[in-house]
């Protein structure tokens, strides 16, 4: 410990070998600390970022504990700086997901409702045959034959009219298609 104050005190002076000799010896232990709030990545980072402030402000810093107690809450400091952006990060994250997810609720109703009555207005357009064929095919679930029986037509005008409303219908709803 009284190794590191010496190291401290020749980086002081601008010492690179010193700053080189004490980053080898804390290093480590350093990233191994900062590992216990965030990712691997984030502590190397975070142990570089500590000892280049270190490096860059030495002359202007004064350790009055051990260099290895500064160094610590150094690093313990920043490590908690990310948690907490991490925290805003997740919060923002979750409010524009929330968000884009209202968009798309309110856009796909909005669109449901428009299609719904675009497909109204279509079959409308249709005559009382095609549009009656139709509805009981595509709204009722009945079969053809369920409908020519009903109808008491064949099943050929069945698949006439149900083709004929189709594309009458896909012309009317070309936008929604």
């Amino acid at each position: 410990m009284q190794d590191d104050k010496h190291l401290f005190m020749l980086i002081r002076q601008g010492n690179r070998d010193a700053f080189d000799r004490l980053f080898r010896r804390v290093y480590p232990p350093l990233v191994s600390y900062a590992r216990r709030f965030v990712s691997r990545e984030d502590a190397e980072n975070v142990v570089q970022d500590v000892m280049l402030g270190l490096w860059k402000r030495a002359a202007a810093t004064s350790i009055s504990s051990s260099v290895m107690a500064y160094l610590q809450t150094a690093v313990h400091n920043r490590c908690i700086s990310i948690l907490d952006r991490q925290k805003i990060q997740d919060r923002y994250n979750s409010s524009v997901r929330m968000s884009v997810m209202e968009s798309v609720a309110t856009f796909e109703n909005y669109s449901a409702r428009e299609l719904s009555t675009a497909l109204g207005r279509a079959l409308a357009t249709l005559s009382e045959e095609q549009r009656r064929t139709f509805e009981k095919n595509r709204f009722q679930g009945k079969k053809y034959s369920e409908i020519a029986e009903e109808e008491g037509i064949s099943v050929k005008t069945v698949e006439y009219r149900i083709s004929s409303a189709l594309r009458e219908l896909r012309l009317a709803l070309a936008e929604w298609i």
